[in-house]
C-alpha cells in the first residue's frame, strides 16, 4: 500500500505540468535545444543517424531531471517529429521506488518504427517500461539495435549522481502544436 501511495505521489505532482511551453519564447528555446540534442545525438553515436534516416517519427528530450531518496520522480519536455517535421510537444515523467539515492539529468530520443508506435505515442497510449529498448552512447562498437515493440530509446549527456536498484516506468504526454 505504501508503495501505491509513493508512486501516485509522484504521479500528482507531475500531472500540473503541461507538454507545451507557455510562451513563444519558451517555445522557440525548447525547439531549439531539441535541434541541439539531435546533432549531438548524431555527432556522437553514429548508431542513431540510420534511426534518423528511416523512422516513421521521433521525439527529443534535450533534458529529462530526476532526484530520488528511496522514491525517485522526473521530468521533461521535449519536441515530437514525424517525417523530420515538427508536430507537437511532449513531457515525460518517470516515477520509480527502491533503494535509490541521487539526483542526474540525461538527454533522450525515442524513435517510433512505424505509424502504429506514432500513432500509440500521440494519442497518450504509450508508456516505456524496463521491458523497452534502451540505448546509451556507443563510442564506435558495431552492436546492432533493434526496435521493441516499434519503439527504440537512446539516451546519452547523464550528468549528477545517483545510485539506484529501483523499479519505475517513464509515461509520455503529447500535445499537438498549435
Amino acid at each position: 500500500m505504501a508503495r501505491v501511495c509513493s508512486i501516485l505521489l509522484v504521479a500528482l505532482v507531475m500531472i500540473g505540468c503541461s507538454a507545451t511551453p507557455e510562451t513563444s519564447e519558451a517555445r522557440g528555446e525548447l525547439s531549439d535545444q531539441a535541434q541541439a540534442t539531435t546533432s549531438r545525438f548524431r555527432e556522437f553515436d553514429s548508431r542513431t543517424n540510420s534511426f534518423f534516416d528511416s523512422a516513421y517519427g521521433y521525439a527529443v528530450f534535450p533534458k529529462i531531471t530526476k532526484g530520488s531518496a528511496g522514491i525517485g520522480g522526473a521530468y521533461g519536455r521535449g519536441v515530437v517529429y514525424k517525417g523530420g517535421q515538427m508536430t507537437g510537444y511532449s513531457s515525460v515523467t518517470q516515477g520509480s521506488i527502491g533503494a535509490q539515492l541521487g539526483g542526474m539529468s540525461w538527454s533522450e530520443i525515442v524513435f517510433f518504427q512505424n505509424r502504429w508506435a506514432y500513432d500509440k505515442f500521440t494519442s497518450n497510449e504509450f508508456a516505456a517500461s524496463a521491458d523497452a529498448s534502451w540505448a546509451g552512447p556507443d563510442k564506435g562498437g558495431a552492436n546492432t539495435l533493434n526496435y521493441s515493440d516499434g519503439v527504440m530509446i537512446f539516451t546519452m549527456d547523464a550528468r549528477g549522481l545517483s545510485a539506484s536498484a529501483a523499479i519505475g516506468a517513464q509515461q509520455f504526454n503529447f500535445e499537438a502544436a498549435n
